[in-house]
C-alpha cells in the first residue's frame, strides 16, 4: 500500500492522466528517479507507453522537472528529495522477460557490422536485441522441438539468426521477406557465423505463395504491418503455410482501443484460439506512437479455422492512406424481443421507462427522444444519443419489439445487454445480433 502523501500525489496525477493506472504512474516516476540521463525515447521503450501519453504525463509533472536542453528528463533537486523520501513502487512493464547479455552484445555487433537500417516502405522498425532474443526464446519455451519446421513471415528483427545461434539443431528455419537487402544480409550473417539451418525466400505477402511451401510448416512467427488488412493478410498466409501455432505481434496506442478490438475481431473471424497474450512483449527503436512496443498473441488453429476470406491486399502498410483503419469505432446491435406482455407493449409510458432504464444501466447518454404513433397502436421511439442513436419499434399485434442500437464508443457492460433487456421486458425470447 502507498503511504498517505504518496497516495495523494499519485491520485492527483491519475486524474490528469486517464490512460495511466496508479502503478504505472508510480513506475514512471521511479524510472525518472533511478535512470541517469533518461531520454524521452528511452522512457517510451522502457515502459511501452505511447509517446503522446508520456507527453501528457510530463506536462502534468512539469513543476517537478528541470528545464534542460535536448531530450533528457531530469527531476529538480526538490522533486528528487521528495520522491526519494516517498515509497515509489516499481512497475513490471511486461509479465515475461528474457535476458542474455552476451547474446545481446553479439546481436548489437551484428547490426553494426552489416549496417542494417529500417526501411519505412516495408513498415520496418527494428526490435531491440533483447526483444530478438525474447522472440527466439519464447519459441523454444513454447515447445518448438527438434524437427519442427519454422517459418518467419518477415524478419527484420533477425530472430531467425538468433534462433540459429541458440538452437542450431533445428532442421528447418525459413525466412519469407519482401526486402531483398534484408535476405542477403541474413544469408551473409548465417554464412559468416556458420549457421546452417536458416534459408531465405524472397516473397511479397500480397502475392500467392508458391505451391511447394503450402502446408509445409509447423510454426509461424510474424510481426506484420499494424493495419487491419496487414494483420488479416499475414494470418491468412501463416495458415496457408500450415502452421499449428502462430506467434503474432501487434501494437497500438491507448487512445485507439477500437483498433485493438478490430484485431481481436479479425483473430476470431479466422476461428483461431488465443492460447496466450503477453502485453508489451516486444520493444522497438522508433514506433513511438504505439509506445515502441507490441503484444504477443499465441494463436492456435481449430477444426473450424478457415482462410476463405476476401482481404484487400493493395493497402497493408501504416503509411498508406487507409480510410477503413481511420473509420471510427462502432458498436452495433439489433434485438428482436418476443412475447412482450400487453401491459408493456401497449404502453408508451412503460416503454419509455424501460428504455430509459436500459440507457441508464449501460451508461448510454440520451440527448433527445422522439415518439411516433402509428395506426394499429405501433410506436417508434427515436433516441439521439451523445455518441449515435437508438431506434425502437413495437408490434403490439405480435407482442414484439425491435431495437436497433448503434454507438461510436464501446457500450458499458455490453455483454449483459441481452440479460438487461430480458429482465426489463420480462421475457426470455430475445434474438441478439452484433453487426460488424
Amino acid at each position: 500500500m502507498y503511504n498517505g502523501a504518496m497516495q495523494s500525489i499519485l491520485s492527483e496525477l491519475q486524474v490528469k492522466n486517464k490512460y495511466l493506472a496508479v502503478l504505472e504512474i508510480s513506475g514512471i516516476l521511479k524510472l525518472i528517479l533511478d535512470t541517469p540521463n533518461l531520454t524521452n525515447s528511452e522512457l517510451v521503450r522502457l515502459t511501452g507507453v505511447p509517446k503522446e501519453t508520456l507527453k501528457q504525463f510530463k506536462k502534468s509533472i512539469s513543476s517537478h522537472l528541470e528545464v534542460v536542453s535536448g531530450d533528457t528528463i531530469v527531476f529538480t533537486s526538490e522533486a528528487r528529495d521528495l520522491f526519494e523520501k516517498l515509497d515509489l513502487a516499481s512497475k513490471k512493464w511486461t509479465i515475461l522477460e528474457y535476458s542474455d547479455l552476451a547474446l545481446e552484445q553479439q546481436l548489437n555487433a551484428i547490426r553494426a557490422k552489416y549496417y542494417l537500417i529500417p526501411k519505412r516502405e516495408y513498415d520496418q522498425f527494428f526490435a531491440t536485441s533483447k526483444t530478438s532474443i525474447a522472440k527466439a526464446k519464447i519459441l523454444i519455451d513454447k515447445g518448438v522441438a527438434d524437427g519442427t519446421r519454422i517459418a518467419f513471415l518477415g524478419d527484420d528483427d533477425l530472430v531467425s539468426v538468433t534462433l540459429g545461434l541458440l538452437s542450431p539443431h533445428y532442421e528447418s528455419i525459413t525466412v519469407f521477406d519482401v526486402d531483398p537487402g534484408l535476405l542477403t544480409a541474413i544469408e551473409t550473417i548465417c554464412r559468416d557465423l556458420g549457421i546452417k539451418n536458416v534459408s531465405t525466400v524472397l516473397y511479397d505477402a500480397r502475392t500467392e505463395l508458391p505451391a511447394k511451401y503450402l502446408g509445409n510448416f509447423d510454426v509461424v512467427m510474424t510481426d506484420p504491418p499494424y493495419t487491419a488488412n496487414g494483420i488479416s493478410l499475414f494470418i491468412a498466409k501463416a495458415l496457408a503455410l500450415g502452421c499449428k501455432t502462430l506467434f503474432l505481434f501487434y501494437g497500438n496506442s491507448f487512445k485507439s482501443p477500437e483498433k485493438t478490438l478490430k484485431v481481436q475481431e479479425i483473430i476470431s473471424s479466422f476461428n483461431l484460439v488465443v492460447e496466450d497474450k503477453i502485453a508489451k512483449f516486444a520493444r522497438y527503436y522508433g514506433a513511438e506512437s504505439v509506445g515502441s512496443a507490441s503484444s504477443l498473441y499465441i494463436l492456435k488453429p481449430t477444426d473450424f479455422t478457415t482462410i476463405a476470406q476476401q482481404i484487400d491486399q493493395e493497402t497493408i502498410y501504416t503509411f498508406e492512406d487507409r480510410t477503413e483503419d481511420k473509420f471510427p469505432f462502432v458498436d452495433h446491435f439489433t434485438f428482436k424481443i418476443y412475447n412482450v406482455a400487453d401491459e408493456i407493449v401497449n404502453s408508451r409510458a412503460q416503454l419509455q421507462k424501460i428504455l430509459g432504464e436500459l440507457c441508464k444501466q449501460h451508461k448510454i447518454k440520451v440527448l433527445k427522444t422522439e415518439v411516433t404513433q402509428f395506426k394499429g397502436l405501433g410506436l417508434t421511439f427515436t433516441f439521439v444519443l451523445a455518441n449515435s442513436n437508438m431506434n425502437v419499434h413495437t408490434w403490439p399485434e405480435f407482442n414484439c419489439v425491435h431495437i436497433d442500437l448503434i454507438t461510436c464508443s464501446p457500450i458499458y457492460n455490453k455483454a449483459f445487454l441481452t440479460a438487461t433487456l430480458s429482465r426489463l421486458f420480462r421475457t426470455k425470447h430475445i434474438e441478439t445480433r452484433k453487426i460488424e
